[in-house]
C-alpha cells in the first residue's frame, strides 16, 4: 500500500476504541454481527490530499446474505467537526453517480462522530432488509480544512478481503473506483438475523494428490454466525471411497460475518492413480447440524505428486540503506525451512556485483526488491506485498503451494580438475507432454560466507533501534543498534554466475513420458567466476522454467562437491562454527580485542551479535 496517497499510522489506540463499539464479539445467539475487514492489526489512511467530498463503499455479496438485515454502519474517523462536515452513511445496490455527485437507492442516516474514540456511526431508522445478492454500503463527507489528519481521511486495512475498497471524491476520484488492490475499506456493517452457528466452505475446484497417501485440503472456512468457530464437523466422497473427521480449531474464529480461516482437511488415500469427483460436505459447526453446505470439485491423483520449491530472488547492494531488511529475510527464511527454501541475491554496484541491473531476471525499478517464481515481478523482500510483518515469508508459502508441474532433483560437483562445476538436474513430470520444450532448465551458481575489508564492504543501514519491532527477529540485531554503516557482513545466497548469461537456457525435449526422469546439464567454468572465496561454500539452484509465461515452476538446490579438487584452502567450518572473528564498537570502528560496553561480535558463522563485556 505504498502509494502517495496513503499514510501507514499506528493507530492501535483509535483502532481498539472503534473496534469496542462494534458487536464483531456477538453474543452466543442474538443473531447479530459485524461484517468488516476491521478485524484488528493496523489501520492506513488513503486520501489525495485536498479539500473535497468523499464517498466509500464496501460491497457485500453472496446468496447468504439474502433476507439478513442492515443495523448501522461504523468506520474510524480521524476527521473532527472543524474540518469535515455531513458525514452520512447509505445503502444502495449499485454504485452510480449524476453530475459527479453520488446517487443512492437506499436509506440515508446521519452519522455521528466520536472524536475521541476516532469512530463515526450512524443507525439507520428501520432495519435493512436484503434482498439481493450484491449490496453497497458505504459513507460519505466533506473534507473542509486541510490537516495532518485530513489530507488522507480515508481508513483502510491492509487485509484483502471480498469487501474490497471503492472511493469516488469530487476532484481526484471523478467516477467510482476500485482500489480493492490497496486494501480493503475499514467500515463496519452490522447485520442481523444470522444464524447462531453458520458457515461456508469455498468452492473446491481441481486438487491433487498422491496415490496410497492420505491427502491434505486447504479449504476456507467462513464464519456466517453469530458465535465464533470452535469446532467443525465434515464428511466427503471422493470417487466411491467415502470418509468423515472432526476438527477442533485451536484459534476460535472469531464472530464477525465472513471472517474466514483456511483449515486443513485430511481425505483418504486413492490406490491408485486417476481423476475422481469430490464432494466434501460441512455438516456441523461448534456441534450444531448445517444443511446443505457442501463443496464439489475433484482430485487428481498421481503416482507420485511434485514437491514445489518456490525460489526467493532477492535485489540488493552494500551502498543501499534499506536493503538489510532483504538480507534479513533470506536468513530467517534459511533458518525457518533450511531444505525447501531457494534464495537467490542479486547484487548491484558492490563487491559481489556480476552482472548489469539490466541483465537481472526481473526488471528491477528500485531497491531493495524481490521476486517469487518471477511470478509478480517486483515485491518487498521482508513485507512482501503488505506494510507490515513478514510478509514475505507468506507469499513464499502460498507459491509453494501451487502444483508443480514435475520434481526437480540438483547436482553439483567439481570436475577431477577443480577448474570446473558440473551440474545436473532431474525432473520427473507425472503426465506426458508433447510440448514439453516449453520447459528450460537455468543454473544459478551461488555463494555463500563472501566478506572483505574496505568501505565498499560495509553495508550501509538507516535502520535505528526503534526498528527492532517491526524487523523483529535476531537476524536483525546489527541493524538495529543505530549504525549508519555495519562492517563485518558474512553475505550468503550470493549469486556469482549463471547459465542464462553464459550459455542460454537449455530446452527440456518436446516428448516427456510419464514418470520418466529427464536429465539436463550444465556447467561453470570455476576459474571465470569473479566472486569466489570459499570452494566449499558454493552451491547450484536448478531452475525450471515455463517459457510461455517466465515462471519458475519449481526448483532444487545442491551443495557443489569436491572442493578439495580446487587446491582453494577452505576453512574448517565446523571447527569455528562460533568462534569470534572480529569486533567492533557500535560505530562500526573495528577493536584489537572487546571492550567494556556494547560490542559488535561477528562470528565465523558469519552471524553477529551485540554483547556486553563487563
Amino acid at each position: 500500500m505504498n502509494t502517495k496517497h496513503i499514510r501507514t499510522a499506528a493507530r492501535r489506540t483509535a483502532l481498539a476504541l472503534a473496534l469496542a463499539l462494534l458487536p464483531g464479539a456477538a453474543m452466543a445467539g442474538d443473531g447479530k454481527v459485524a461484517c468488516t475487514a476491521n478485524t484488528g492489526g493496523t489501520v492506513s489512511y488513503f486520501g489525495s490530499e485536498k479539500k473535497e467530498n468523499y464517498d466509500v463503499a464496501v460491497m457485500l455479496t453472496g446468496k447468504n446474505i439474502k433476507g439478513l438485515k442492515v443495523e448501522s454502519v461504523s468506520v474510524p474517523f480521524m476527521g473532527d467537526n472543524a474540518n469535515t462536515s455531513n458525514i452520512r452513511m447509505w445503502i444502495t445496490k449499485k454504485l452510480s453517480l449524476v453530475n459527479r455527485k453520488n446517487v443512492v437507492d437506499g436509506p440515508t442516516a446521519e452519522a455521528k462522530l466520536d472524536t475521541a474514540a476516532h469512530v463515526a456511526t450512524a443507525s439507520f431508522d428501520e432495519p435493512y432488509t436484503i434482498d439481493a445478492d450484491t449490496l453497497y454500503v458505504g459513507y460519505s463527507f466533506n473534507v473542509t480544512k486541510l490537516t495532518a489528519k485530513t489530507k488522507m481521511p480515508v481508513a483502510v486495512v491492509a487485509d484483502a478481503s471480498s469487501l474490497g475498497f471503492f472511493i469516488h471524491s469530487s476532484r481526484t476520484f471523478l467516477k467510482w473506483m476500485d482500489k480493492s488492490a490497496l486494501g480493503t475499506s475499514a467500515i463496519s456493517v452490522t447485520l442481523s438475523g444470522v444464524e447462531a452457528n453458520d458457515a461456508s466452505f469455498n468452492a473446491l475446484g481441481t486438487i491433487y494428490g498422491q496415490k496410497e497417501t492420505p491427502t491434505q485440503v486447504a479449504m476456507t472456512l467462513r464464519n456466517l454466525g453469530a458465535n465464533p468457530i470452535s469446532s467443525i464437523d465434515y464428511s466427503y466422497t471422493q470417487g466411491t471411497v467415502t470418509g468423515n473427521g472432526h476438527l477442533d480449531l485451536a484459534t476460535p474464529l472469531a464472530a464477525y460475518y465472513g471472517l474466514s480461516t483456511t483449515v486443513n482437511l485430511t481425505l483418504q488415500a486413492m490406490p491408485t492413480k486417476g481423476d475422481y469427483p469430490v464432494v466434501i460436505n460441512l455438516d456441523k459447526v461448534n456441534g450444531q447440524e448445517l444443511k446443505g453446505v457442501k463443496s464439489e470439485g475433484n482430485i487428481i491423483v498421481y503416482n507420485v505428486l511434485p514437491k514445489h520449491r518456490a525460489v526467493m530472488e532477492e535485489y540488493t547492494g552494500t551502498w543501499c540503506g534499506w536493503c538489510p531488511r532483504g538480507l534479513v529475510a533470506l536468513e530467517v527464511m534459511s533458518r525457518l525451512y533450511p531444505d525447501d527454501f531457494i534464495g537467490l541475491s542479486y547484487h548491484n554496484g558492490d563487491p559481489m556485483a556480476v552482472m548489469e541491473s539490466s541483465q537481472f531476471p526481473s526488471s528491477v525499478n528500485g531497491f531493495p526488491n524481490a521476486d517469487i517464481d518471477r511470478r509478480f515481478g517486483s515485491l518487498d523482500p521482508f513485507y512482501g506485498v503488505q506494510n507490515e510483518g513478514f510478509g514475505i515469508e507468506t507469499l513464499w508459502k502460498k507459491c509453494c503451494e501451487v502444483v508443480a508441474p514435475a520434481s526437480v532433483d540438483a547436482e553439483a560437483a567439481y570436475s577431477d580438475d577443480g577448474k570446473t562445476i558440473n551440474a545436473k538436474a532431474t525432473m520427473v513430470f507425472p503426465v506426458s507432454l508433447t510440448d514439453g520444450d516449453r520447459y528450460k532448465v537455468e543454473f544459478v551458481l551461488v555463494a555463500d560466507d563472501l566478506h572483505g575489508e574496505g568501505e565498499s564492504w560495509l553495508q550501509k543501514n538507516y535502520y535505528e533501534p526503534t526498528d527492532k519491532a517491526e524487523l523483529k527477529f535476531d537476524e536483525a540485531e546489527p541493524f538495529v543498534q543505530g549504525l549508519q554503516k555495519v562492517p563485518g557482513i558474512h553475505f550468503d545466497d550470493v549469486v556469482v554466475a549463471t547459465t542464462r548469461l553464459n550459455d542460454g537456457l537449455v530446452s527440456l525435449p518436446a516428448t516427456i513420458h510419464e514418470d520418466e526422469p529427464v536429465v539436463i546439464e550444465g556447467s561453470f567454468d570455476f576459474e571465470a567466476v569473479k566472486v569466489r572465496q570459499n570452494a566449499s561454500k558454493m552451491r547450484v539452484a536448478a531452475l525450471l522454467i515455463d517459457s510461455t509465461t517466465g515462471i519458475i515452476a519449481n526448483a532444487a538446490k545442491a551443495q557443489v562437491s569436491g572442493a578439495e579438487k580446487t587446491g582453494i584452502e577452505t576453512v574448517n567450518a565446523d571447527r569455528l562454527q562460533d568462534e569470534p572473528k572480529a569486533y567492533y564498537d557500535l560505530q562500526g570502528r573495528r577493536l584489537n580485542s572487546p571492550r567494556q560496553g556494547l560490542n559488535i561480535i561477528r562470528l565465523a558463522s558469519g552471524k553477529s551479535v551485540v554483547v556486553a563485556v563487563k
